[in-house]
């Protein structure tokens, strides 16, 4: 064997480049990752401390938002604002689903029966486009707060001619009811 033939100084430098290469090894499969994710973990601990003193500011700028959110929904606009914003908003909603849209402005006021003292407002709107598109409108429609509720409506396909059924299009009447304040 080739180690009995070593004299007893090349045994040691052999054994001690053995030892070097072997910490070379550990340190590039293991010591390098833990040390890695100590100064991570050393480095998170630093920001949390940091950002503990910004969520004193965050409550207060919480608090303001809440306060101002308060401010603007009892904030009275002009009807003629309110229709223009609900015009932008369903037809923002609209482009978005790649949905045609056309708008009735005639708006029918009626009183609330219980007495109350607001009014109930219906406006009209007709989109036209392919079933899915419309749906996820509908959807959309359904899940925003800032267009009222949907009061009535109607899908048809307009009838054109017996043998004209290249257009695919759909049409969608939709009423939209809201409370007047």
């Amino acid at each position: 064997m080739m180690w009995n033939r070593l004299n007893e100084q090349q045994k040691n430098w052999g054994f001690g480049a053995a030892i070097v290469v072997t910490f070379i090894i550990a340190y590039h499969f293991s010591f390098k990752h833990t040390i890695a994710a100590y100064r991570l973990n050393h480095k998170l601990k630093k920001e949390q401390v940091d950002m503990q003193g910004e969520d004193s500011a965050f409550l207060q700028v919480n608090k303001k938002y809440h306060f101002y959110t308060e401010v603007v929904k009892s904030y009275q606009v002009k009807k003629e604002d309110r229709d223009n914003r609900l015009w932008q908003a369903v037809s923002g909603m609209a482009v978005n689903k790649n949905v045609k849209i056309s708008y009735t402005p005639q708006t029918a006021e009626l009183t609330d029966t219980a007495g109350l003292a607001k009014e109930i407002s219906t406006q009209q709107f007709t989109f036209k486009g392919n079933y899915f598109n419309l749906v996820k409108l509908l959807d959309t429609l359904s899940k925003s707060t800032q267009t009222g509720h949907i009061g009535k409506l109607y899908i048809y396909q307009p009838k054109t001619g017996i043998t004209e059924t290249k257009n695919k299009d759909l049409t969608l009447q939709l009423d939209l009811k809201m409370l007047d304040k």
